[in-house]
């Protein structure tokens, strides 16, 4: 008799129990996370700052390694992905970057890029 009761457990009521711990055990551990966040300050927003700072010096290698006779649209592209991630940084690090916004290019735009690095540098992030 004791043996049928051991033998129906495992083939009926193991598996339903372990089927409901591996259904229910990714909501409780997300809600206790979630709880713990909550007591425990901010939760950060957006991208983790080591990501961008990784694809910024990424997108800085690509400006560098540009051939010379590179078209006009893939320098474009090159300093547009470099400015948005610049942006990205400044504001991951409470840098304001509305100079970026502005419609400049050639010298103007260069010496902003150089000034909002030296700010990123400042706070320790470095760019390069």
């Amino acid at each position: 008799m004791a043996a049928e009761l051991l033998v129906h457990a495992a083939l009926f009521v193991f598996p339903s129990v372990a089927v409901l711990l591996i259904v229910t055990t990714p909501g409780v551990v997300g809600a206790a996370v979630r709880r713990g966040r909550a007591h425990g300050g901010p939760v950060p927003q957006g991208r983790p700052i080591e990501c961008i700072a990784a694809d910024l010096r990424h997108a800085r290698r690509v400006l560098e390694r540009l051939e010379p006779d590179a078209s006009r649209f893939h320098r474009r592209e090159a300093h547009e992905r470099y400015d948005a991630l610049l942006a990205e940084a400044c504001r991951a690090t409470g840098i304001p970057a509305e100079a970026l916004d502005e419609p400049t290019t050639g010298i103007d735009r260069d010496i902003t890029r150089l000034t909002l690095e030296d700010a990123l540098v400042e706070r320790g992030l470095a760019p390069h």
